[in-house]
């Protein structure tokens, strides 16, 4: 007997639940239920002021206002490895993401228009676990190792331009598209390899969707700077090859951060944010959605000078629904974050670089997830 053949037909039900619904044995992991979890689409700055200034925020392609606060064409790269440990019941399980959550570019045009390109990540989808499992056929007992991953995302392709009414006062509009796919993938590999060889059943699932994000950016010098953004979700497919499997539509947004700049060399900042993930709900009938909201506080202090220009010390804190879960009940996210920002190259270059603790869990149970981030963001003045 080369291939157990006898449990083939339960593996596409199997990940046709994980696609819909797939529960905490199956992820491993709490924040990463559903369809995927959502890094936030923020800038490193920001992701280590807690998110306080996403809405205020230039490089965080939240609202296409903001981009007109730049003066110079700006390239950013990001990249945010995380380390996670979830604990239920005593006992422990370990593993860890690598994501590269943001791209991003701006060129302003003349004195009063800007437009900027960004990729960021919508929903991250990467996630793998493995346990030991034994099959029962008469006498025989089979022994096996029973692998099951994800890997995809989804990602926000923006395009935004903006436009500066008055001195104070900039607008602007943006046109989004969701593009993506996860591979979903189950491997069972027999303990006895001369007579069964190793069970593999993979599917994949692309998706594909548009939005429109309207934004404003009140900006008084050495006072305090207010940013409002919305964004308006179109269609949202997914796809099994080229058949539409399901429609739904992509997730709204509306968010607002208050920056205040009333002391030299000092920002503070205060973020509220709610995402329409219920919009999504028809992907999957099963899928257990809660509305996202979003809080964040953060600080901006100059420190000590490096190479004739002041480093920037940050710190935040953070508190969130995430909008996937196994239970009826919400998974909450509180995260504490550090770091600075190092000018080089005579500002032309900028390296931030901070850490994110994040403390997960659901009410009603006993599980619970601790990861840390390390967010690292090269921002390039050409």
């Amino acid at each position: 007997m080369t291939h157990l053949t006898r449990f083939a037909p339960a593996l596409p039900a199997l990940l046709a639940l994980a696609v819909c619904a797939p529960g905490l044995r199956a992820q491993g992991m709490l924040s990463t239920q559903g369809l995927g979890f959502p890094p936030g689409q923020l800038s490193a700055p920001s992701r280590i002021m807690g998110g306080s200034t996403g809405e205020a925020d230039a490089l965080s392609p939240l609202n296409p206002a903001a981009i007109s606060m730049l003066t110079s064409a700006v390239v950013l790269l990001q990249s945010e490895p995380e380390y996670r440990r979830l604990e239920t019941g005593g006992a422990a399980q370990t593993s860890s993401i690598s994501r590269f959550p943001l791209f991003f570019g701006a060129l302003p045009l003349g004195s009063r228009y800007t437009v900027a390109a960004s990729a960021s990540t919508l929903l991250d989808r990467t996630w793998a676990t493995t346990q030991r499992d034994s099959q029962f056929i008469g006498s025989d007992t089979l022994a096996s190792t029973m692998t099951r991953r994800s890997d995809g995302s989804i990602t926000d392709v923006r395009l935004a331009v903006s436009y500066a009414t008055t001195r104070w006062l900039r607008l602007g509009v943006a046109g989004h598209v969701y593009s993506g796919r996860t591979v979903l993938e189950s491997l069972r590999n027999f303990d006895d390899t001369t007579r069964f060889a190793a069970d593999t059943f993979q599917t994949a699932v692309g998706f594909s969707g548009t939005a429109i994000s309207v934004g404003a950016q009140a900006f008084w010098p050495r006072v305090a700077a207010l940013g409002v953004s919305y964004r308006r979700g179109g269609s949202l497919k997914s796809y099994q090859g080229d058949e539409v499997v399901d429609a739904a539509s992509a997730p709204g947004h509306l968010g607002v951060s208050a920056v205040y700049l009333g002391i030299s060399g000092t920002q503070l900042a205060v973020r509220v944010a709610k995402d329409d993930w219920s919009r999504m709900r028809q992907l999957g009938d099963s899928l257990k959605i809660h509305e996202g909201m979003d809080f964040g506080i953060g600080a901006d202090v100059r420190g000590p000078v490096f190479a004739g220009s002041p480093i920037s010390m940050r710190a935040g804190a953070r508190w969130r629904t995430l909008p996937f879960s196994a239970s009826d009940s919400p998974v909450r996210e509180q995260s504490y974050s550090g770091g600075f920002g190092l000018p080089m190259a005579g500002n032309r270059v900028e390296l931030n670089l901070g850490g994110i603790l994040s403390l997960r869990s659901s009410d009603g149970t006993d599980i619970s997830e601790r990861a840390w981030t390390f967010s690292t963001g090269f921002i390039v003045r050409p």
